[in-house]
């Protein structure tokens, strides 16, 4: 059965395997970081394509009430010229009716364009907002995009001489216990072996045996926990 040494050999093969799936998580975290200035980046973007959109919308929108704006009042205009050559008082009076029917339309109009400019100059000023919040990300994304690169630079680099490590460490292990190890751990990750305090399990937190908690603290052989299968160490 496997002694001591080789149990030592062993944690000191999980220890780096520790490291490494701790270096490995905090590289999986920074594009997640990033990720959600990328998205607060497009939320931005794209209610400032909305608003620009309603900008090009209202415009045309006033530019065609002015249109229709301009012909009320020259219509208005031609009714009042006519209004010198009527030839009764009947046409008189339904000119003057015509006259005000276009005046007041073109006032209704007046009001619609004058409605939609003012509401061109809100979302003007909506888009300078939105465009400062733009650039701000985005100079944000590009201060934490440079950050996250150096930093996966850093990881990488420890995790490649963490890696000769293991290397070295796997040698130092007997065989079949790093095929045992090795088998634990595509099931439970860095956590193949469990620490045991209070004659209870650290991976599983199973209350152990009195007579197995011993044979752990001995450290003369190999433990299993009965209830998850890592393999045992005591402090």
């Amino acid at each position: 059965m496997p002694n001591a040494p080789a149990l030592e050999a062993l944690l000191a093969l999980h220890r780096i395997d520790s490291r490494i799936d701790k270096l490995e998580k905090q590289k999986k975290l920074l594009p997640a970081s990033l990720r959600r200035i990328r998205e607060r980046l497009d939320r931005q973007q794209e209610l400032l394509a909305a608003k620009r959109e309603a900008v090009k919308k209202l415009r045309a929108d006033t530019h065609s009430k002015e249109v229709l704006l301009r012909a009320a009042e020259e219509e208005a205009e031609a009714y009042k010229v006519k209004l010198n050559t009527a030839s009764s008082n009947k046409e008189y009076t339904a000119l003057q009716h015509e006259i005000t029917d276009k005046r007041v339309e073109a006032s209704k109009i007046e009001d619609q364009v004058l409605a939609a400019m003012a509401d061109v100059d809100a979302l003007q000023a909506a888009i300078k907002q939105i465009d400062e919040a733009v650039a701000q990300i985005q100079h944000e994304y590009d201060q934490e995009s440079g950050k996250a690169d150096r930093a996966a630079g850093a990881l990488d680099q420890q995790l490649e001489g963490l890696q000769g490590e293991r290397r070295t460490a796997c040698e130092a292990v007997d065989p079949a216990l790093l095929e045992e190890y090795q088998r634990i751990a595509a099931k439970k990750g860095a956590s193949a072996l469990a620490l045991v305090t209070g004659e209870v399990c650290q991976g599983c937190f199973m209350q152990l045996p009195p007579q197995l908690a011993h044979t752990v603290v001995a450290g003369t052989t190999i433990v299993h926990c009965p209830s998850c299968s890592r393999i045992l160490y005591a402090p």
